[in-house]
């Protein structure tokens, strides 16, 4: 068998396959064309001229939908209007019919295209920049006013009926109708494709039932905005125009606590409102309103913006801090490992010259004199205490075998304080000390030691007490470290610098210990009283900085 240069060998049923994807995607642009065509339809029966619902479902659409689905689109839009306008062949002639039969989309396709190419309307699939966005719909609004006024005056009414004049109020009227319209369904639309995004429609769903603006806006913006709907169809005059200005308050609160998600919720239902009581004819009455409600909306969406804007900054700055306290607390943890193992080391070496002198001493018993042996036995005896010391200083026995409480009572500070006969009281209350994280009993340990070193680098002291509480508070667990030196003397019965070094401590300042207090979320307050010096720290639980820090924290959903 032979197989000629250049010959394929394609699957079977391969042009099956192809020629049924053909069909699906034919069957989703027919899918495009109805469902834009009905929505387009459902929208102008609900609109009127001075708030144009289709302005603002035209521009979500070329905003979001693919390159290769806009003919259908353009379909879709001729076939509504053309039957829409059809209509009033009898009333305005045909040749305001036929213009107006034309799809309106194919100006704004050219504008929405260059903004979406090169102003990065959306740089990303989460960030919008709401100027650009603002830029757009108003270009895209004046070119839908300019055609409509254009068809406006071919229209020719029937004989017998007033001729028909063309103010150039009825281009303001077409201009403002559309930018509300567009300024009413655009931001909504952008921010349920953002929440679309982020996950499923089940997800948004519940999202949307938990979101904060939404529950401001039932509980606030919704009833106020339906009390002052009422006033305005009852009253007349200056009352009806206060009343439409005031609809806009709660838009200004929502979007001061919201940023643009809330001048976008609470702008497109105070335009619902007052656009609703407009009449069906644009008259110079209508103008005004509409030029103030143009201007709050877009005034509100670019305070927003900026809001928002601070919003993230300030949660990253927050989401920065308790990185860099979560960053701090791990490397005084490792240094705390580091001194655990030092202190393992010396213990070793203190095993190891044991053993080396004891060996030495077998060797050399019958040569040295028995006065000298003995002095020799008693430079070990001190060398190996000293080692012995300064490694319990470094990680205390009575903290590494029974833990942090037996640590405080038993350790190196109590011998410390023991050896110079300082009396020294511990007394630990409250509930979940035990449950803390291990780096807030690190924490407490070391700051209690430091502390002793300051009290006396301070003055001397007959007593020192030790009082540690714990505690938990809306799931947030707490300890108060506080230590108390009484009994002033005169005779300096403690150095802190031959202190420090037992205890493991660095002779720290006051504001040292507050700064490492402040790591763990907490502070230090120093008191000075007649019997002496009190020092109280605070500190919390060190597991929910873990759990709160992240190093992923870019926001889901930025504007600028």
């Amino acid at each position: 068998m032979t197989i000629s240069r250049g010959a394929t060998s394609k699957p079977k049923g391969y042009g099956d396959m192809q020629r049924a994807k053909g069909e699906h995607v034919w069957l989703r642009h027919v899918a495009v064309v109805i469902a834009y065509a009905v929505s387009y339809t459902l929208l102008r029966d609900i609109s009127n001229v001075q708030w144009l619902l289709p302005a603002g479902l035209r521009l979500s659409c070329l905003l979001f939908v693919p390159y290769r689905y806009w003919p259908a689109l353009a379909l879709g839009e001729c076939l509504s209007r053309t039957y829409s306008s059809y209509e009033c062949l009898d009333d305005f002639g045909l040749t305001w019919v036929v213009l107006q039969s034309l799809p309106v989309i194919v100006l704004a396709m050219p504008i929405v295209w260059w903004f979406r190419r090169h102003m990065a309307v959306f740089p990303s699939q989460q960030l919008v920049s709401i100027s650009s966005l603002l830029l757009c719909t108003l270009l895209v609004s004046l070119v839908c006013a300019t055609y409509g006024f254009i068809a406006l005056t071919t229209a020719h009414l029937a004989p017998g009926k007033p001729p028909f004049v063309v103010l150039p109020m009825h281009a303001l009227g077409y201009f403002f109708g559309n930018y509300l319209g567009a300024l009413t369904i655009v931001p909504l639309v952008v921010m349920a494709t953002f929440e679309l995004r982020a996950g499923s429609l089940r997800n948004m769903l519940s999202r949307v039932g938990d979101s904060h603006v939404m529950l401001d806006g039932m509980v606030l913006l919704l009833p106020t905005l339906a009390l002052l709907t009422w006033l305005n169809t009852k009253a007349t005059g200056d009352t009806s125009q206060i009343a439409r200005m005031a609809m806009f308050l709660p838009v200004a609160w929502l979007t001061l606590k919201h940023g643009w998600r809330g001048a976008a919720l609470g702008g497109g239902a105070a335009c619902t409102c007052i656009c609703l009581s407009f009449p069906t004819m644009a008259t110079l009455e209508v103008l005004q309103p509409q030029a103030f409600m143009a201007f709050a909306a877009t005034s509100l969406l670019m305070l927003g913006a900026r809001i928002t804007i601070q919003n993230k900054q300030e949660q990253r700055g927050q989401v920065d801090g308790q990185q860099a306290l979560y960053l701090a607390q791990q490397g005084l943890y490792l240094g705390e490992l580091r001194m655990r193992q030092t202190a393992y080391a010396l213990e070793q070496i203190s095993g190891a010259m044991q053993q080396m002198h004891g060996r030495l001493l077998n060797r050399l018993r019958h040569l040295l004199p028995p006065a000298e042996e003995h002095s020799y036995y008693r430079q070990v005896a001190v060398t190996q205490h000293q080692v012995h010391r300064l490694a319990d200083g470094l990680y205390p026995r009575a903290w590494r075998d029974r833990g942090l409480l037996a640590g405080l009572r038993d350790g190196a500070m109590a011998q410390a304080l023991d050896d110079a006969r300082v009396t020294y009281q511990c007394e630990i209350q409250g509930r979940g000390l035990s449950q803390l994280s291990s780096s807030v009993h690190t924490a407490l340990y070391r700051l209690a030691c430091e502390a002793v070193v300051y009290l006396f680098a301070q003055g001397s002291f007959e007593q020192v007490r030790l009082y540690l509480r714990g505690g938990e508070i809306q799931g947030r667990r707490w300890a108060v470290l506080r230590l108390e030196g009484t009994g002033v003397s005169s005779i300096q019965n403690v150095d802190p610098e031959q202190l420090a070094p037992r205890l493991g401590a660095s002779g720290l300042g006051l504001n040292a210990i507050r700064d490492h207090a402040r790591i763990y979320g907490g502070d230090l307050h120093m008191l000075s009283t007649p019997k002496g010096i009190r020092v109280t720290m605070l500190l919390h639980d060190a597991a929910e900085l873990e759990r709160t820090a992240t190093f992923a924290a870019t926001p889901r959903l930025t504007v600028h």
